[in-house]
C-alpha cells in the first residue's frame, strides 16, 4: 500500500477551514499537517515534512517555501494567488495548482443578479404585474402575437443595460475575479482597487484596469464591494466617497454590510447622489424594520442570499484535496502554474 501523501495547511485563522480539510480528507491517502500557528516561524518548522501544501489565505511565503525541501506540490484553494510566493516557486521549480471555487461563483453571481436587477428594474416590474397595476394606469390588456405587443406598458423609467458600462470592484481576489469574468461576458469595462495592485498578467486575464479607490468611484456605472470587514475597512463607503460617484451610478455590496455608512448611503439615494444600490449584507441582519433603505423605491434588498445553494461545502474543498491527489498521480491538473 502506498504511504500517505504528507500536506501542510496553511490556514488556522479562515473560519472553518481546516476543520473542513480533515473531514473531507478522511478516507484519502493523504496525511494532514497541522502546524500551531499560520506565521512564518511555525509554518517553516512545519515545512520539511510536507510533499505538498495547501493554501487558502495565509501568506505562503518564499522563507516557508525554501524550507519544505521534500516538497513538490503546491494546491492554491482558489484561483487568486497573490497571497503565495509564486517567483521562489517557479525557482524551486514547484509547479501550483489552482481551482475554481463554487463559494466564489454563488456570491459572483448574487453581485451580477443584484446588478441586473438594478438596471433592468426588476423589482418595480414585478409589482407592477403581479398586482394589476394596469388597472389603475388606465391600460387594457390586448392579445399578443408577435408584432401586437404592449412593451413597457408600466411607464417605467431608467431601465438600462449592463452592455458597455463600466464596473469598479473594490476587492480583484477570488470572488472579484469571478465577477470580473462574468461583466466580460456582457461586455463590460473592468476596473478595480485593492491595498496591491495585480501584476500585469494578470490584468490581462481578466482585462482589468488598476485605479485609486477615488478614481474608481468616479468613473464606474456600477461600484460593486466584495472585501471583508476589518478596521481598516469599517464604513469605507461613506457620505465622501458616495459624492465622488456618477449620480446616474448603482452600488452594489456582497461584502459585508460593515463596509458602508448605511445613514450616508441613505441619504445619497433620497437626494440623487447615486441612482441606485443593490445590498445582500448589511450592518444588521436581518435589516431592522426601522431602517428607512426598506422604504426607499432605488434599491434592491436581498436577505444575505450570497452564499447561494451552500453545496460549495461539500465541492470546494474535495476539489482542492483531489488535485493534490492527481499531481502525485500524474494525471492533468485543475490551473497549473509552473
Amino acid at each position: 500500500m502506498t504511504d500517505p501523501r504528507r500536506v501542510l495547511v496553511t490556514d488556522h485563522q479562515s473560519g472553518k477551514f481546516l476543520e473542513r480539510v480533515h473531514k473531507h480528507s478522511k478516507g484519502m491517502p493523504l496525511e494532514i499537517i497541522t502546524p500551531e500557528g499560520e506565521d512564518e516561524e511555525h509554518l517553516m518548522a512545519a515545512a520539511p515534512r510536507a510533499e505538498a501544501i495547501l493554501c487558502y489565505k495565509a501568506d505562503l511565503n518564499g522563507s516557508v517555501i525554501r524550507a519544505g525541501t521534500s516538497l513538490k506540490f503546491i494546491q492554491k484553494h482558489g484561483i487568486n494567488c497573490k497571497n503565495i510566493d509564486l517567483a521562489t516557486a517557479k525557482e524551486q521549480g514547484i509547479p501550483v495548482g489552482t481551482v475554481p471555487l463554487m463559494r466564489s461563483a454563488s456570491v459572483a453571481e448574487q453581485a451580477l443578479a443584484l446588478m441586473l436587477a438594478c438596471a433592468r428594474k426588476v423589482v418595480p416590474g414585478h409589482r407592477a404585474v403581479a398586482d394589476a397595476a394596469y388597472l389603475e394606469a388606465g391600460v387594457d390588456p390586448i392579445q399578443t402575437t408577435q408584432w401586437d405587443i404592449n412593451t413597457n406598458w408600466t411607464k417605467i423609467e431608467g431601465i438600462s443595460e449592463l452592455f458597455g458600462t463600466s464596473v469598479g470592484i473594490i476587492g480583484l481576489g477570488d470572488i472579484g475575479m469571478d465577477i470580473a469574468n462574468r461583466c466580460r461576458a456582457f461586455n463590460m469595462d473592468i476596473l478595480y482597487t485593492q491595498r496591491t495592485p495585480h501584476t500585469k498578467e494578470v490584468e490581462e486575464m481578466y482585462g482589468a484596469a488598476y485605479l485609486s479607490l477615488d478614481e474608481l468611484l468616479a468613473r464606474s456605472d456600477f461600484v460593486v464591494l466584495v472585501i471583508p470587514h476589518t478596521p481598516q475597512t469599517e464604513g469605507m463607503i461613506g457620505a465622501g466617497q458616495l459624492a465622488r460617484m456618477k449620480s446616474t451610478a448603482t452600488l452594489i455590496n456582497v461584502g459585508r454590510g460593515g463596509l458602508i455608512d448605511e445613514d450616508a448611503l441613505c441619504h445619497a439615494l433620497q437626494n440623487g447622489e447615486i441612482a441606485m444600490a443593490g445590498l445582500d449584507v448589511y450592518r444588521w441582519e436581518p435589516l431592522p424594520d426601522s431602517s428607512p433603505l426598506r422604504k426607499l423605491s432605488n434599491i434592491v434588498l436581498s436577505p444575505h442570499l450570497g452564499g447561494g445553494s451552500y453545496l460549495s461545502w461539500g465541492i470546494d474543498i474535495p476539489a482542492s484535496l483531489n488535485n493534490i491527489l492527481r499531481f502525485f498521480q500524474g494525471e492533468n491538473l485543475q490551473g497549473l502554474i509552473r
